[in-house]
């Protein structure tokens, strides 16, 4: 499915030309080499805008130095400032900028780790920014859809619709091998590589990122130590978060591993989901559960060879991801109660409620489904239950 010659369509194209139109800054966020730079080339050739890299030395010491002249040999019509994380003394003036002439579109920004773009847009740009993250590539975007498919129809009231609806999808797509679509992933390099040497260029990625990425963000005293978490992280892709296990293993103190955490989630190399709970009296699992970038990288990382459920839910909660980040009345949860039942993501939109069980089985039954019911039975705002598996019968259980 993978073509190494191609340039695939991103979903999040049109909605950073909305936000260009409604913003004055607009940052694009993500992990490293995920395609930001070519994603947001492409906008800004069609948009007349500027160019600059602060990958290059003698442009990231001219904006360190002299940030405001920086800007002024910029011109007027509109800039794109690449990996504007490297000088942060840019963004006060930007915000001189934009506090001056009062235009949107003025920049376009994009950057590899929040802290260095993220707070910076808050604290200096409050008001005057937004930010966006670009994820790796998903199956929509893999097929030439620049339209992300959405999970929205499942909220639909109509039961024959949503059953219609799966049906159609699933024969527009034909048989999918999960397994093949989790090694290939969605990083733009890892997709273009030939398919047995996949693993070893995720592999390097993982070395590359501990050894000199991090240090961006953090002081480590052993690269390889901290290899060492990233790969043990990724070996629990899909399961709940638990800080004292991943310090019991790595023989480190609980606030070390906190704070590596938050330096994965800040460079997005991660995402934590959190659980829901509306109901005070229910004894609900407080803790998130982690997931992966990307399955493939999460396959690489832990330096395993055949794919597995986990990382079958973790191709999903990318998907998930996405669609939550495309509109504001979305959100994604998991749920699991100290009893035992659980279920996998919980969709949230308008209030509304749909939680998706994820099975690797060629064949499910009614049974499979009872933390779905489950958890239909305690919330009120609740329509239907979904059960994502390999059976390729699409039916409902009930």
């Amino acid at each position: 499915m993978a073509d190494a010659n191609a340039r695939y369509p991103r979903s999040l194209r049109g909605i950073i030309l909305q936000d260009l139109e409604l913003y004055p800054v607009v940052a694009v966020m993500g992990a490293r080499q995920v395609g930001k730079s070519t994603l947001c080339r492409e906008i800004v050739a069609d948009l007349g805008f500027t160019r600059r890299t602060l990958d290059d030395r003698d442009t990231r010491r001219a904006a360190s130095e002299d940030p405001e002249g920086f800007l002024a040999d910029l011109g007027d019509r509109g800039a794109f400032i690449d990996e504007v994380q490297r000088a942060p003394e840019l963004m006060l003036a930007i915000k001189a900028v934009v506090d001056s002439e009062q235009r949107n579109g003025r920049y376009l920004l994009s950057g590899s780790n929040q802290p260095g773009v993220g707070r910076a847009v808050s604290d200096s740009l409050l008001g005057r920014a937004t930010y966006r993250t670009l994820r790796p590539f998903t199956l929509s975007e893999l097929r030439f859809d620049e339209e992300h498919a959405g999970w929205s129809f499942l909220f639909g009231p109509n039961e024959d619709a949503v059953l219609e609806e799966l049906t159609r999808r699933a024969s527009a797509s034909g048989e999918l091998k999960w397994k093949d679509i989790v090694q290939t992933g969605g990083f733009p390099r890892a997709v273009a590589t030939p398919q047995d040497q996949r693993l070893r260029m995720m592999d390097d990625y993982v070395e590359v990122f501990s050894s000199r990425d991090a240090r961006e963000l953090i002081a480590v005293e052993s690269p390889a130590r901290l290899e060492a978490f990233v790969r043990l992280t990724a070996s629990r892709t899909g399961q709940e978060l638990n800080i004292s296990g991943l310090a019991n293993d790595l023989s480190m103190p609980i606030s070390t591993v906190r704070r590596w955490l938050e330096v994965l989630q800040r460079s997005y190399l991660i995402e934590l989901v959190p659980p829901y709970s509306r109901n005070a009296g229910q004894r609900v699992i407080k803790a998130p559960k982690l997931y992966a970038v990307d399955p493939a990288l999460a396959l690489a990382a832990a330096r395993e060879n055949e794919p597995t459920g986990f990382h079958l839910e973790t191709l999903i909660a990318n998907d998930l991801l996405v669609w939550r980040d495309l509109a504001p009345a979305r959100d994604l949860h998991h749920w699991r109660l100290s009893s035992g039942q659980e279920v996998d993501f919980i969709l949230e939109e308008n209030a509304r409620l749909v939680p998706v069980e994820v099975k690797a089985s060629q064949a499910v039954s009614y049974g499979e489904a009872r933390h779905l019911r489950t958890f239909r039975e305690r919330h009120t705002n609740v329509r239907r239950g979904i059960l994502v598996s390999c059976d390729p019968e699409i039916r409902s259980l009930g």
